[in-house]
């Protein structure tokens, strides 16, 4: 299908879309000084139309996910590329980017751009809208292709964004990333209106915007790829302690922790505890150049575990927090009526999202699903108000609920 794109962009087909690989205006430079920083804050402040905004990161490279750029376009002034390593106060900027946002995915990007001192006052994400008119595959190039008919270059979406300076091209596929969200906004506003879903993806925004990011995890050590094939409770120990000690280390040297040491290398130390140095650096990650630098601290996190009593090993099982609902893989074993329940409620939502085009997800999140069937229902209270209240704690949104409340009651019998 030809689509017939405005903004100066060229005409697309989401049969066979057309590759885009250069920003309509050229690739812009880098903005790493506050002289630099205070003009586009004036630039910004110029133009009326919504502010498109991205982040690159340096996961896989780097302790902890950092902004390394923050990408900001606005149609009527142009874009931004700004350097949130040499500038990571971005707070002038917020005056002039007062109008909606537009993101996509944006719980990935707004705690970088609240960390830089950004904060949106209105919000359109351009991933839900995707979901919700009942698109199934939601990335931002996927999402391009199915709605505007025009491809994005993706070369570079795994880099290492602390190198500096940043090449050329890495700025192009940056300065890529907000060249056609404006479009996408309002293409896909238009697709929801006729639809009938506008006041659904305002909820599903307004949600966004109200989500506090929740602190690590407790007993993260635990998710390590291969842990669950530890049995005794002293290889738990090694590999609690000789993951805190890269982690520490990781941080400390500003490093990912996987290029510290992988994650299958505690895990085979784990498995077979190294009762001194030479047994570790029979492993040959502990070996490398970086890791051995850090020797001591690797025999010592050992040591420690070889002190501890059986007491003060960590349990075979990770302890369950007051209140956490178990992994639906578990509830055949522990609770078949609460299994039974959670496959009727999955049936019901499923259809419901079957008649809308939708995948079950969208229309009510697993974790809701879940909360609802885990415990029964208190037979002195209208049921149809507890399972609603559940809902609502659990933060389904109102268009959700007027959805599936009645399907879910129903198929629960109640």
């Amino acid at each position: 299908m030809l689509v017939n794109n405005g903004g100066g962009l060229p005409q697309g087909d989401t049969d066979n879309p057309e590759l885009i690989a250069q920003p309509r205006g050229g690739t812009p430079a880098v903005i790493d000084t506050q002289v630099e920083l205070e003009a586009a804050a004036r630039a910004l402040s110029a133009g009326a139309t919504p502010i498109a905004l991205d982040v690159e990161r340096a996961q896989g490279f780097r302790y902890g996910a950092d902004p390394y750029l923050v990408q900001i376009r606005r149609e009527d002034v142009g874009t931004f590329l700004i350097d949130t390593h040499a500038l990571p106060e971005l707070s002038v900027l917020q005056p002039g980017v007062q109008d909606v946002w537009l993101l996509h995915d944006c719980l990935q990007d707004l705690p970088n751009l609240h960390q830089v001192g950004l904060r949106p006052s209105a919000l359109f994400d351009t991933e839900i809208a995707a979901r919700l008119i009942g698109l199934e595959r939601f990335g931002l190039a996927a999402v391009t292709e199915q709605v505007l008919g025009l491809g994005l270059v993706k070369d570079h979406q795994a880099s290492d964004w602390s190198v500096r300076p940043l090449p050329k091209d890495w700025l192009r596929y940056a300065a890529l990333d907000v060249e056609l969200l404006t479009e996408l906004y309002y293409r896909l506003s238009k697709r929801l209106d006729q639809m009938g879903r506008w006041e659904w993806a305002q909820q599903e925004f307004a949600y966004a915007l109200s989500v506090t990011p929740s602190g690590p995890k407790p007993d993260r050590w635990r998710s390590v790829p291969g842990a669950g094939k530890i049995r005794s409770r002293r290889g738990l120990g090694v590999l609690k302690a000789l993951w805190e000690t890269r982690e520490s280390i990781a941080m400390r040297i500003d490093l990912s922790p996987g290029r510290l040491v992988r994650n299958a290398a505690l895990v085979r130390a784990a498995s077979n505890p190294p009762r001194n140095r030479r047994a570790l650096m029979s492993i040959s990650e502990f070996r490398s150049p970086i890791a051995r630098q850090y020797e001591a601290e690797w025999m010592r996190a050992l040591a420690a575990v070889a002190a501890m009593t059986e007491d003060e090993l960590p349990p075979k099982r990770r302890p369950v927090q007051p209140g956490s609902i178990p992994e639906p893989r578990q509830w055949n074993r522990i609770d078949e009526a609460s299994a039974a329940r959670l496959g009727t409620v999955r049936n019901a939502v499923a259809s419901v999202a079957s008649s809308l085009g939708l995948a079950p997800d969208v229309v009510l999140a697993p974790q809701v699903q879940r909360y609802l069937a885990w415990a029964p229902l208190d037979p002195s209270r209208p049921s149809g108000d507890e399972v609603e209240e559940r809902m609502v704690n659990r933060g389904a949104r109102d268009w959700q609920i007027d959805l599936t409340l009645d399907p879910i009651c129903d198929a629960l019998g109640v």
